[in-house]
């Protein structure tokens, strides 16, 4: 078979119409679920923000007392006084004048659409660096100001496997060192062991998240058929229904109360600490402070372009470190 001699064709056609959607796909993610799970209404009135910590003496065994006895006032347990530091995160973007009057498919206005996605990139740097195993930095007119990261906040976790590693205080100021560490595979005895801790010391955690690699290895513990410790759930399908393979897990209810799981997609950008790690957390106890929430400012105008900036100021605050948990270092 051949074409027709001398018919016009499309291949030597002139002036076919280009066929381009009037539509942009994006599909890179955007959720932030820590900051989803937790309050972000919190504001801030300082760079540096603080709130105190009030702890219970432990219970005692022997509290046994003489009939009649006068008793000493028994002295009381000090609150203790902890903070983060505010940070300023930002985007910038320019658009020409130009570039903003063309007719571009699926865009109205390029200015606001680079508004848009500078917002979307904003929250989620914001979402890594409040999960990030970093310490609170003062700053100064030449260096950056750094809040801490929830795993600063953090004492409570389970060290088997991993025995190597120098615990940060828990009050912000220094960070987890893990140099040392082996990686350990992710088991529910694991994380039962870092719930436990939260646990005794009075937290409920209530949602725990997971990388996209750590919630496949969660769902295959509760699923695998000769797992220790989980139970597995079956139903009987008639046959006029549709079976459905389930392949994960949504929830875990755990020796210490009911916990939603949630995968964050976020934590997938940094392989050496988020990637490898899961977090237990009470919801009632983290907050995102704002000392400016986010927002745009226009930069002016240079020659034929607009420049505007997207950002925040923000701190991480916990208001019961020991309320949380979380492991890391896994395989």
């Amino acid at each position: 078979m051949a074409m027709t001699t001398n018919a016009q064709n499309t291949f030597a056609q002139i002036g076919i119409r280009e066929d381009l959607a009037d539509i942009v796909y994006r599909i890179d993610p955007e959720e932030t679920p820590f900051q989803s799970n937790i309050s972000t209404a919190g504001r801030a009135t300082n760079r540096y923000v603080e709130w105190q910590i009030q702890t219970l003496a432990s219970p005692s065994t022997s509290n046994f007392q003489l009939e009649g006895d006068e008793p000493t006032p028994t002295a009381a347990t000090a609150r203790s006084r902890i903070g983060n530091r505010v940070a300023i995160s930002f985007k910038t973007f320019a658009v020409t004048t130009t570039a903003n009057a063309v007719d571009v498919a699926g865009i109205d206005d390029e200015l606001d659409e680079q508004r848009l996605l500078r917002g979307l990139e904003l929250k989620r740097d914001m979402e890594v660096i409040l999960l990030n195993n970093n310490a609170q930095t003062v700053g100064g007119t030449q260096t950056v100001t750094e809040c801490a990261g929830l795993p600063s906040f953090i004492t409570n976790t389970d060290n088997t496997g991993t025995e190597r590693f120098t615990a940060a205080t828990g009050d912000g100021t220094d960070a987890w060192n893990f140099a040392n560490s082996t990686t350990r595979a992710l088991t529910l005895t694991i994380l039962n062991g870092a719930l436990k801790e939260a646990y005794v010391d009075g937290g409920a955690p209530d949602f725990i998240m997971l990388s996209p690699d750590q919630k496949i290895k969660f769902s295959g513990l509760a699923l695998a058929s000769s797992i220790s410790g989980a139970a597995q759930v079956r139903q009987s399908i008639s046959k006029d229904e549709a079976a459905t393979i389930v392949g994960s897990v949504e929830g875990w209810l755990s020796d210490f109360g009911s916990i939603a799981v949630t995968v964050n997609r976020q934590m997938a950008s940094d392989t050496s600490f988020l990637d490898i790690t899961a977090f237990m957390v009470d919801s009632k106890y983290a907050e995102v402070a704002f000392l400016e929430p986010m927002q745009n400012r226009p930069l002016g105008t240079t020659g034929l372009a607009d420049r505007e900036m997207i950002y925040a100021s923000y701190t991480l605050k916990i208001g019961a470190p020991k309320a949380h948990a979380f492991v890391s270092n896994l395989s």
